[in-house]
């Protein structure tokens, strides 16, 4: 069943948390924990990412997928490390769900941290802070995609002392784990439909649920369009409003919260019958921990009442796993 219900995914102006007093901060903060207890996905305004940086990245996308897949390829990762063009055919989010699907109709370009402040992370943890791929045309995608990172990752980092007000912590509690983040950045193009029709089960991004802490989301508004699973089993179409952004909480802060918080499972659908020349670009930045935080259910999220659901983790364990399961095999 699909249904629409923006109830369902509310709307949250962070305004008061960029401006307001301490009385206005904790007054948000409730409201967020109040909102991701129910569900992990919130539509936020006054967000402070600059509408400019989030324009060029999508217009350098653009100029990027619209090459010859001859060039693009030259973009393809050599080996385990996300970055760089995958093409289409060659993921399946479901899968890191346990979900068979055919593979997902998308291309993507993928980037690591932009900003490495120890460069001995490099060796320490090839995998997760390896240099970025970038093509030499078209020139404006580096730029405008660092920016992009960078805006994100402040955003993601405010949000995160927001987290915390909310589940009674100090405000730094949840950044001290992520100083070193291995955040990343993938641009999606969802090509129009005049490609290739799709097969039965098949989806622009199967369903999913999102791996790491936090994601932001700057989507376009189409026919083919992001879905929410609520807990009777309804699709919900998530909102698209003007100058707003999309952050929805991931498994690991699921499993940080001790299943306080939730991880929503969601899908990105074809487009209809009626718009097969439909085509969206999505800026998505997805915010993890440091390689090496340790993820143990957080004490104020405990009890004896609630003991702790999950034994502690190593975030890159944790996430190599769901990142081998993403691939699709050639």
């Amino acid at each position: 069943m699909t249904t629409s219900d923006a109830d369902f995914i509310p709307l949250v102006d962070l305004a008061p948390w960029f401006n307001g007093d301490t009385s206005a901060r904790a007054e948000l903060a409730a409201t967020v924990d109040s909102h991701l207890r129910r569900c992990g996905f919130l539509v936020v305004i006054n967000h402070g990412i600059d509408p400019t940086v989030l324009a060029n990245t999508r217009a350098a996308c653009a100029d990027f997928f619209h090459m010859p897949e001859a060039e693009k390829a030259k973009l393809v990762p050599t080996n385990d490390v996300y970055r760089g063009w995958v093409g289409g055919g060659k993921e399946s989010n479901a899968a890191t769900y346990g979900v068979d699907t055919p593979p997902d109709l998308k291309e993507t370009f993928a980037y690591g941290t932009v900003d490495v402040a120890d460069e001995s992370l490099r060796d320490q943890h090839p995998m997760w802070y390896a240099p970025n791929l970038w093509p030499d045309t078209p020139s404006t995608l580096q730029p405008a995609a660092e920016l992009f990172w960078r805006g994100a990752r402040e955003l993601a980092d405010e949000l995160l002392q927001l987290f915390a007000l909310a589940l009674g912590l100090e405000q730094e509690h949840l950044l001290d784990h992520c100083r070193n983040t291995t955040s990343t950045g993938t641009l999606n193009w969802y090509w129009p439909f005049t490609r290739e029709d799709p097969v039965e089960g098949q989806y622009r991004i199967g369903p999913h649920t999102d791996f790491g802490t936090v994601t932001i989301l700057d989507r376009q508004p189409g026919v083919g369009g992001l879905q929410v699973l609520d807990d009777a089993g309804n699709w919900i179409d998530a909102p698209c409003i003007d100058s707003s952004l999309i952050v929805n909480t991931g498994d690991m802060l699921k499993q940080w919260t001790n299943d306080r918080w939730r991880s929503n499972e969601h899908r990105v659908l074809p487009p209809a019958a009626g718009a097969p020349n439909e085509e969206l670009i999505s800026l998505i930045f997805f915010h993890e921990p440091d390689a090496d935080a340790v993820i143990v259910p957080l004490p104020t999220c405990v009890s004896p009442e609630n003991p702790a659901r999950y034994e502690p983790i190593a975030a890159m364990d944790y996430l190599a796993e769901k990142f081998a399961a993403l691939a699709v095999g050639d």
